[in-house]
């Protein structure tokens, strides 16, 4: 699999749910050690697992850092509507990346203080990488006080600890040796 293409997916789909959680009105996530379980048809049957460290100040640092993309800014990303709903919240965004307009529409369900749930669907046009539409099902829930070798706004995917202030809607900022031991990581999980 294309590592700039899986870092582009796992980025977009999390950026739904971080624009959406600048709603002002929408619950602000427990400070604390947060897992996050990607799964989505691209990724056949293998799921993504991320834990995140975060304090209110880098929990909002991470929101902010997702609506300028993970290239500096080049990605004009806005939330087009977002609206309360009787299980949790609805969201649509729109990023432009280089050439490609993504679209995402994410529902989440649940609470921000011990688990929620979102489904969404991604939409690139023109296609990215040969990809036009991507769903992706994220389950997230809180595990408590953060690790004592993890600080507000550390990230690790598969046990790989990445990059600071990467989560929550932006793709982490990885070095290549990060991304290569997230890509060999990735290679030794069975298909769940």
């Amino acid at each position: 699999m294309n590592t700039r293409l899986l870092s582009c997916c796992i980025g977009f789909s999390l950026l739904s749910g971080a624009v959406c959680a600048q709603n002002v009105d929408m619950p602000k996530r427990k400070p604390g050690q947060w897992e996050i379980k990607m799964e989505s048809a691209m990724m056949q049957g293998m799921v993504t697992t991320m834990e995140q460290c975060i304090d209110e100040k880098s929990d909002a640092e991470m929101q902010k850092k997702s609506m300028q993309g993970n290239d500096g800014g080049k990605s004009n990303c806005k939330l087009v509507s977002s609206k309360k709903t009787a299980s949790g919240w609805e969201a649509d965004t729109v990023c432009k990346q280089e050439k490609t307009t993504i679209s995402g529409h994410t529902v989440m369900s649940g609470d921000f203080q011990s688990a929620y749930q979102m489904d969404s669907t991604t939409t690139f046009e023109p296609p990215m990488h040969g990809m036009k539409e991507m769903k992706s099902t994220m389950k997230v829930r809180y595990l408590g006080a953060c690790k004592a070798d993890m600080k507000p706004g550390d990230t690790t995917v598969n046990g790989v600890k990445i990059g600071q202030g990467g989560a929550a809607g932006q793709a982490p900022k990885m070095s290549q040796e990060d991304m290569k031991k997230m890509m060999e990581a990735m290679q030794k999980m069975k298909p769940q």
